[in-house]
């Protein structure tokens, strides 16, 4: 039995990988721009810190990170209403994917791209299709079967296994996947999650969660010891306009570096959720914001109702689709001069919209 399972595994590697080299094949082959890369606009105030300017592919290049972060929080609302298998497992590989070709167009034309940054978003693809195939594979079958044959009513099992959904989902917003500890899951599967009222469904969620949650961990181990390599910079530079007030939000994590003159400043801010969360802020507080980390365009997500008109003269809309976490909404990308963000930002919130993500270099 256990022979025939790692052949099956061993078939599933191989046709996983096939599949990734004719995507990575397709991205690499279909989805670059045409022309040369537009001359270099940014840099016009005088900053020349180490390590302030960063590459500006980067930030159209990290969303397909981030869509893998919106595909767990998909899969949490999915659990809050279903199981498991109701999850759309082919139709997220292949928005990753799509996604990725999307961005990688854009890039393209910005500039040369970091082939290290290449390598880790075909490394995450295809562990994501891997993942989310034999998730897939499983779910649909046998976890269809014990759901099927458990009832309506969720075990103890199941309702774990959804916390631990919604948790994973709110950690990703900050911190990298490889941080969370799916070890301590399993040890609250085994020592503090009494049997379920199902015993084939629980028994099977126990193994399923078991071996899934281990597995994660192993992987996870093996990432955060590459990562040491290259850590992650936590902390991103702009120049935004001053108004006499900003020494005054250090509680918000940001660090005036120096004044520049004409009513300018050089802040530093933390990276990730917490930056869109300061430029959030900041388009409330109607603050101009000139240039990040040396760039002036930046990619960012926001949140449509369906049928409502989003066109922002300063902004070009890279892709549109629907927000399975949100019926009736879209997920639109869109490409934002930096010296008009503030005002795309509060344009997209008077629309009804909402701004999803900037996503930083």
């Amino acid at each position: 039995m256990i022979r025939r399972l790692l052949r099956w595994l061993g078939v599933f590697i191989v046709f996983t990988g096939i599949a990734v080299a004719l995507a990575v094949a397709s991205v690499e082959t279909g989805c670059q721009a045409v022309g040369p890369p537009p001359a270099a606009g940014a840099g016009r105030f005088g900053v020349a810190d180490k390590d302030y300017r960063l590459p500006v592919t980067n930030s159209v290049l990290s969303y397909p990170e981030w869509y893998i972060v919106y595909a767990y929080q998909d899969f949490a609302t999915v659990l809050r209403g279903g199981d498991e298998s109701a999850f759309p497992y082919l139709d997220s590989i292949s928005e990753y994917w799509t996604s990725l070709c999307a961005v990688n167009r854009v890039a393209s034309a910005q500039g040369s791209i970091d082939l290290g940054q290449k390598v880790m978003l075909y490394v995450i693809g295809f562990s994501f299709t891997a993942e989310l195939g034999l998730k897939g594979a499983y779910e649909t079958t046998i976890g269809a079967l014990t759901a099927w044959l458990r009832g309506p009513e969720k075990t103890s099992e199941d309702r774990l296994a959804l916390a631990v959904a919604e948790e994973y989902a709110a950690f990703l917003d900050q911190k990298p996947w490889y941080e969370y500890s799916f070890l301590t899951q399993v040890r609250r599967l085994l020592n503090d999650t009494p049997f379920g009222h199902s015993p084939v469904r629980a028994g099977e969620r126990r193994f399923a969660l078991i071996l899934e949650w281990t597995a994660k961990s192993g992987y996870a181990w093996v990432i955060a010891r590459m990562a040491e390599l290259d850590p992650a910079v936590l902390k991103i530079r702009s120049v935004v306009r001053d108004g006499g007030d900003l020494v005054q939000k250090s509680g918000a994590g940001i660090a005036v570096r120096r004044e520049l003159g004409e009513g300018k400043a050089l802040i530093e801010t933390p990276r990730y959720a917490a930056f869109t969360k300061v430029l959030t802020d900041f388009a409330g507080e109607d603050r101009q914001v000139f240039e990040i980390a040396g760039n002036d365009v930046i990619f960012i997500t926001a949140l449509v109702p369906e049928g409502v008109s989003l066109d922002l003269g300063s902004a070009r809309t890279i892709f549109t689709y629907h927000d399975r976490s949100r019926p009736r909404w879209l997920r639109m990308g869109l490409l934002v001069d930096v010296p008009a963000l503030i005002l795309s930002i509060r344009e997209i919130q008077a629309k009804g919209a909402k701004l999803e993500h900037v996503y930083d270099y």
